[in-house]
């Protein structure tokens, strides 16, 4: 059963918290499905916000602006500095991955355009990882241990019936989930008992939304990204494929593939260790039963949806 009461709770304590820290409450918007039913229930509550949507540039969907533009003109889009873009900062950080998750800190987490809300609600549930479930409900950004002190106090000011919140100083950042408890059923449950407007991609089998080419994302998905949005592929390529790249960030493929190999190897997820890697390069450099390389097929599927 949904607890719309705790939603509502921690909504306006995260209200009440923004007061405190003397700044408005931000409401992260990624224009997916649990975004926008917090923001439903942000909105019922008359909960007094900011929606701020981070355009990383790089979003699975093709079509987000627009979506935001048309069904939810009050979010505000943050766009990036030609620097602090993706591809700028690739060149510099290298290719992301699991264990290097650079681009959401940099894209989502650290926006200098963003620096002054210190308190931000967002659409994060803990079913959806079990990395989430372990975070909590609460999340207060810094290594100290008085933002320990400030987290452990906050979980319980959020946890109790009392409508005060207790908070001591003003340094930290802090996020929070009010729909942590929901379940993907019990989301599209919402939507659809109040007639809230998602992305039409999700009607389309798509399970989740974010950025194209994510660390966490699988082949398969990939894969789809690439028929729905080329351009961005095209662009992964086209940087892969810079001299100056592959020679200062990836210097263990030079002689072994071009920057199209490295793209395959990165959406197909044989990056992260050795063997998979030879693994993937085997196949991208060996002949199939009719003459064509796996490297060559890869160029052709790249093709067909126009790529290269």
């Amino acid at each position: 059963m949904i607890d719309t009461k705790k939603i509502m709770s921690m909504l306006q304590k995260s209200q009440m918290l923004a007061e405190i820290y003397n700044c408005k409450l931000n409401l992260g918007f990624s224009g997916g499905k649990d975004s926008v039913v917090l923001k439903y229930f942000a909105d019922y509550h008359n909960i007094d916000y900011v929606a701020n949507f981070n355009n990383t540039q790089i979003e699975q969907y093709k079509g987000m602006l627009k979506f935001i533009k048309t069904n939810y003109p009050d979010v505000i889009i943050i766009h990036p500095e030609k620097k602090n873009s993706f591809f700028e900062l690739m060149k510099k950080k290298g290719i992301p991955s699991l264990f290097r998750r650079w681009c959401c800190e940099s894209l989502k987490h650290s926006n200098p355009k963003l620096s002054e809300y210190k308190v931000n609600v967002m659409g994060v549930r803990g079913e959806e990882s079990i990395a989430r479930f372990e975070r909590g409900e609460i999340s207060v950004f810094g290594k100290s241990k008085r933002s320990e002190r400030k987290l452990d106090a906050l979980k319980k000011t959020f946890e109790s019936n009392d409508s005060i919140i207790k908070c001591e100083g003003r340094k930290d950042k802090v996020n929070i989930y009010p729909i942590f408890d929901l379940t993907e059923k019990e989301v599209y449950e919402i939507i659809k008992v109040e007639n809230l407007t998602i992305p039409d991609i999700y009607y389309s089998g798509c399970g989740r939304l974010g950025c194209a080419f994510c660390p966490f994302a699988s082949p398969s998905e990939n894969y789809q990204t690439i028929k729905s949005n080329p351009s961005i592929a095209k662009m992964w390529i086209r940087i892969l494929s810079n001299e100056y790249f592959l020679k200062k960030r990836q210097r263990n493929v030079i002689g072994k593939t071009d920057g199209t190999g490295l793209f395959f190897l990165y959406i197909n997820k044989m990056m992260m260790y050795k063997k998979t890697f030879n693994k993937g390069l085997m196949y991208l450099n060996e002949k199939d039963m009719y003459g064509k390389t796996g490297l060559e097929l890869f160029e052709e599927y790249l093709k067909e949806h126009n790529v290269i």
